[in-house]
């Protein structure tokens, strides 16, 4: 039966990022093609862990891919420019093999498994998502520059889904050390963050890729900090050096941008 299986991972990358291709070439049908892409992904997912994975497991291990995807489901939305477009096929049929072929690994050959595997990959695709549903968002509202309450609900809207993304990163990225309580805690920290780059973007007048990246340094930075409370702790020069870069790839966003 593995022989049926094994084929999976390259299928659903291939459906995830051809969606996504003819998804810019028709965009007047949005979200149908790059929608198809997605379901193909999460039935691969599922069909994978029947009966050898806890779907509880599999939730938690393969939420964080289902974010990005969703995530790159929606910037197809707004997506400008080749270069972009090319960027969205690549990052989401490359996130997609990634996972499902670690997802292969931990459900039929858990020898070869990398250890933490599938939580490392999880923790490189928060600042990908962070950035497209913050970007995305941003420009939509701008976009539809609708009436004044449709504008206060999108507005509270988007603040929501910050918060609530917030909350489901920092809950399926923590630590494999960490104990419930801990994670508890981080998942309110998430909520925070997410709350505060919510409220940040409606009142930031700056571009909505400069708005994604900002939410990515902010909440990628502070994600990271969580990593300094678990053995082996990262140098302290480390720890500066990764301030200082993100410190200056933020001021830099901010003084450079056009504003608004």
């Amino acid at each position: 039966m593995t022989i049926f299986y094994r084929p999976l991972p390259l299928l659903a990358t291939l459906a995830m990022a051809a969606g996504v291709y003819v998804q810019f070439l028709r965009p007047m049908e949005y979200p149908w093609f790059a929608g198809m892409g997605a379901v193909a992904v999460f039935a691969s997912a599922l069909l994978m862990a029947h009966g050898r994975v806890r779907y509880a497991d599999l939730l938690e291990k393969m939420l964080p891919t289902a974010l990005l995807v969703f995530s790159v489901v929606f910037a197809t939305l707004l997506a400008e420019g080749a270069w972009m477009r090319y960027a969205l096929v690549g990052i989401g049929g490359l996130s997609v093999f990634l996972s499902l072929e670690l997802l292969f690994l931990y459900a039929f050959m858990p020898s070869r498994y990398p250890v933490n595997g599938l939580s490392r990959v999880n923790i490189a695709y928060v600042p990908l998502t962070v950035f497209f549903t913050s970007a995305t968002a941003i420009g939509l509202m701008t976009f539809l520059n609708s009436s004044a309450s449709a504008q206060l609900v999108s507005r509270v809207i988007y603040v929501c889904v910050m918060a609530v993304l917030g909350v489901t990163l920092f809950r399926t990225t923590g630590h494999p050390d960490a104990s419930a309580e801990q994670n508890r805690r981080w998942m309110l920290v998430g909520g925070l963050v997410g709350l505060h780059l919510g409220l940040l973007g409606v009142m930031l007048p700056l571009a909505m890729n400069v708005q994604g990246a900002v939410a990515m340094i902010v909440f990628g930075g502070i994600l990271r900090m969580r990593r300094y409370l678990y053995q082996p702790f990262p140098s302290r020069a480390q720890a500066w050096t990764e301030f200082v870069l993100g410190a200056c790839m933020l001021v830099a966003l901010t003084v450079t941008s056009r504003w608004l």
